[in-house]
């Protein structure tokens, strides 16, 4: 499937998604006004009928008007025209509140005409909760010349919320399944990814064999002509050819090896003391012959100093060899490399510096992924898996270092390996 159908069903998919949340969110704030709408029926009937009950205990003429407020949205006051003794009325109110199963707790305070304010503040626990509460709320008095009670529920909010306990338990239901339906869009996109890059590297590998075995055939056939005996220095020269181009395909075979032992976490460091300078020369040393056939210069900056580590040889050595190659194959003119060591108190720092063709920011987070290689634009001659970077990555991270790249397009890169001076090796 083409990269761009699949953005498009991902787009889709998103857009899907949004809208089934979005249509859950409305219905779910649809379910809760319907709820604050019936508390407040409920709320309204149940204090009615408690001015009725103490209009006919107290034998006063009922009023004809509403004598119920709803001043905020928890907080409602009741006309009564009497005094009413504070049990009895909470007794009233706990019943009534019973009746409508509006099983949540509230405060009520009365207000006196004699004295002019709100007094009696009481708080009744219609939870079970066996806590003692104190009042939360302080009633403001109102402009009314007539006795009154106020009603305060403090948890109205918990309360019919908890009514829509089916719509928040649905909700959770299609996070959950909109959640996995994501995890599985991004299962899909990392297999296709990772299809695409194992495709890239059996292509890369394919070119990478196939031009040594090419050689290695052709000399062949040059070797079988009975005549080439008389000519030992041309039978030298093949000869040559082959062990190089053998050597280099036992080199490529090796790699893919150390990488499938790196992704078991089966690599096995070798530790024994060593010298960074001298690691770093022999090193360069063996590039002697490449570097005159590229026109490259290559200097050390090295302190006078020994700078001793321990750490496995081989697997340091083809570290710095990784960095120093690709520095020679991502030159566009002569390549310069610049390596240089530096040490302190607490850690040991080697910096590999080219003038190559830099790399773009947004392949930096990528360089160290297995297979990954940076697009080079209309250079298509540069050879390798993608694995290199990731093996200098396990290797470091082995030793218990880092690896960081500074670069910049058209301006070069330098990559920094960090160790610390106490060895911790990663295993």
């Amino acid at each position: 499937m083409k990269n761009r159908a699949i953005r498009l069903i991902f787009l889709l998919a998103l857009l899907s998604a949004a809208g089934i949340i979005a249509t859950q969110a409305y219905w779910v704030k649809r379910a809760y006004d319907l709820e604050e709408k019936e508390f407040n029926l409920n709320v309204n009937n149940a204090l009615r009928n408690v001015a009725m009950q103490i209009w006919e205990m107290k034998m006063i003429q009922p009023m004809v008007y509403n004598v119920v407020d709803q001043i905020e949205p928890e907080y409602f006051i009741v006309q009564i025209n009497d005094h009413v003794d504070a049990e009895v009325l909470s007794h009233f109110l706990r019943v009534e509140f019973e009746k409508r199963n509006i099983i949540t707790d509230f405060e009520f305070g009365m207000y006196d005409c004699m004295s002019d304010k709100v007094m009696n503040y009481h708080y009744v626990q219609m939870s079970g909760n066996a806590e003692r509460f104190t009042p939360t709320l302080h009633f403001p008095d109102m402009t009314r010349n007539n006795y009154y009670f106020g009603v305060y529920f403090p948890h109205r909010q918990n309360f019919v919320a908890s009514r829509l306990s089916i719509w928040i338990l649905s909700s959770l239901v299609l996070l959950c399944v909109l959640v996995f339906l994501g995890y599985v869009v991004f299962v899909i996109l990392k297999q296709k990814r990772l299809s695409e890059v194992q495709k890239d590297f059996v292509n890369n590998m394919t070119h990478e064999f196939k031009t040594p075995l090419a050689t290695i055939q052709l000399s062949a056939e040059v070797l079988k002509n009975p005549d080439i005996v008389h000519k030992p220095q041309r039978l030298l020269n093949y000869a040559t050819i082959i062990d190089n181009e053998a050597s280099q395909l036992a080199l490529q075979v090796e790699r893919v090896l150390q990488m499938a032992h790196a992704e078991k976490g089966e690599i096995q460091l070798r530790s024994q003391p060593l010298i960074w300078q001298d690691l770093l020369k022999e090193t360069v040393t063996s590039f002697e012959n490449l570097l005159l056939k590229k026109e490259a210069a290559l200097h050390l900056h090295l302190p006078n100093e020994p700078v001793k580590y321990s750490g496995d040889k081989l697997h340091l050595k083809n570290v710095i060899s990784n960095l120093i190659d690709n520095a020679l194959k991502y030159a566009e003119e002569k390549p310069e490399i610049n390596i240089s060591l530096k040490e302190n108190n607490k850690q040991i720092q080697i910096d590999v510096s080219d003038n190559g063709i830099g790399i773009d920011v947004t392949h930096q987070k990528m360089l160290f992924k297995k297979f990954y290689r940076v697009p080079t634009g209309n250079i298509h001659d540069v050879k390798g898996f993608g694995l290199g970077l990731n093996y200098v990555r396990i290797i470091v991270k082995a030793h218990g270092g880092v690896i960081n790249c500074n670069s910049k397009l058209g301006k070069g890169s330098t990559f920094s390996i960090i160790f610390p001076k106490i060895i911790k090796h990663n295993k």
